[in-house]
């Protein structure tokens, strides 16, 4: 089933009353928990972009699992380039790792046995904050979409970006109200870092905040992208 808007049987957590909440923790004692960004994206996507994209992915297994879905954490790590623009908004790593160690605790305390993390944003030190979360009894998991395969659908093939080709794929989907597509421009050769696939790139200081090709992006390949994701990402939660 592709990834809905509204996701209207996605099970919400903070819908619930708390002896719901009981109640349910007993039937499926797992919990999705999305972490997102405030993170400039180039001059076409919005700020809350990965907040916006993992919200939804999750929303969507959830409907295709049953997991309860918690509130998105809407804020990660960025780079100190990437703060420089305009309404971007930052954690540092020790940060983020302690919120999210707190947050686990909290459930960890209530009987859950599984946490999932899910991130859209594949910035090294952001997926180190996620990847180092412990617990005593809980098992915890780190989803970050970039580690997935996804080179079959993408026209450029899949290379490290931000604001590229696949996050503007995802977003004319998921929300093309939000896309602004007379504003795509793709990084200029050699201008934008290229780096190895799974750690996501910073751009240069004063570039319009773009790594990749953004040109190439068509809603239909984010249909897809979507699509598979969530079926991906299902199968193996429910493993």
């Amino acid at each position: 089933m592709p990834p809905s808007t509204n996701a209207p049987n996605a099970a919400r957590l903070d819908r619930l009353t708390w002896p719901e909440a009981a109640a349910w923790f007993r039937r499926d004692p797992r919990l999705l928990l999305p972490v997102g960004t405030c993170l400039q994206h180039g001059p076409h996507l919005p700020l809350g972009a990965d907040t916006i994209v993992v919200e939804r992915l999750a929303e969507a297994v959830s409907e295709k699992t049953g997991i309860l879905v918690a509130p998105t954490l809407a804020y990660g790590v960025t780079s100190d380039i990437e703060r420089s623009y305009a309404g971007t908004a930052a954690l540092e790593r020790k940060t983020l790792h302690r919120v999210l160690n707190e947050l686990v605790d909290s459930w960890e305390r209530q009987g859950l046995e599984e946490i999932v993390l899910m991130t859209a944003h594949g910035y090294g030190p952001h997926i180190q904050a996620m990847a180092a979360v412990v617990a005593d009894f809980v098992r915890v998991r780190a989803v970050d979409i970039h580690a997935i395969d996804l080179e079959a659908f993408l026209r450029g093939g899949q290379e490290a970006e931000h604001a590229g080709e696949l996050d503007t794929a995802i977003l004319l989907h998921l929300a093309p109200e939000l896309v602004r597509e007379d504003r795509v421009e793709d990084d200029s050769p050699g201008e934008g870092i290229r780096r190895a696939v799974k750690d996501e790139p910073v751009p240069p200081m004063g570039s319009p905040g773009v790594v990749g090709r953004p040109s190439l992006a068509t809603r239909d390949s984010g249909r897809r992208i979507c699509e598979y994701l969530v079926d991906y990402i299902s199968r193996r939660l429910d493993a």
